[in-house]
């Protein structure tokens, strides 16, 4: 598995992809939040890394390792960056599966409605992913660079990491 820095610039990297599809394409909205989650993914992971020196191939596994109630964990994050980590990781499971953002598995095996994703919930992948991109900036002196996203949803608010095109 990947380094703290191969895990860093993987993160970069989909970031940059991200801004490219977000300036070029009108809609793909479900595409833009799984690329949100991937490039926090990497975050974590290299945030794992760097306390742990260990890989998790697993989301369960990961989510053990960071969530804040884990006493025994040296690489637990704190609560806020914890749940933007979480509903990332929620986000994605709709884009990806057209799932609900809090879906739970149950032992029925009723057909839900398919939960499409839009510019909203593009609109709050960015608000997490900007809270775990500053956790990376302060406490591992880190520098990203700020990305355009063109989301209708997004105009008039302000990240650090990212800038808002029209």
């Amino acid at each position: 598995m990947g380094t703290y820095r191969e895990h860093i610039e993987q993160s970069k990297n989909n970031i940059h992809f991200l801004s490219k599809i977000s300036t070029n394409l009108e809609d793909c909205w479900d595409w833009q939040v799984t690329v949100c989650f991937y490039s926090a993914l990497h975050l974590v992971n290299a945030h794992i890394v760097q306390k742990m020196n260990a890989n998790y191939l697993s989301h369960n596994k990961v989510d053990e390792i960071i969530n804040p109630y884990n006493l025994k964990s040296s690489a637990k994050l704190n609560e806020d960056i914890y749940k933007s980590y979480t509903k990332l990781f929620q986000l994605s499971r709709r884009s990806r599966y057209l799932l609900s953002d809090n879906f739970q598995k149950n032992n029925k095996l009723d057909i839900q409605p398919g939960c499409v994703t839009y510019s909203k919930h593009l609109k709050k992948a960015i608000f997490h992913l900007d809270k775990i991109l500053n956790f990376i900036k302060n406490d591992y002196s880190e520098s990203f660079a700020k990305v355009e996203i063109k989301c209708i949803d997004l105009n008039g608010l302000q990240f650090e990491n990212f800038s808002i095109i029209s």
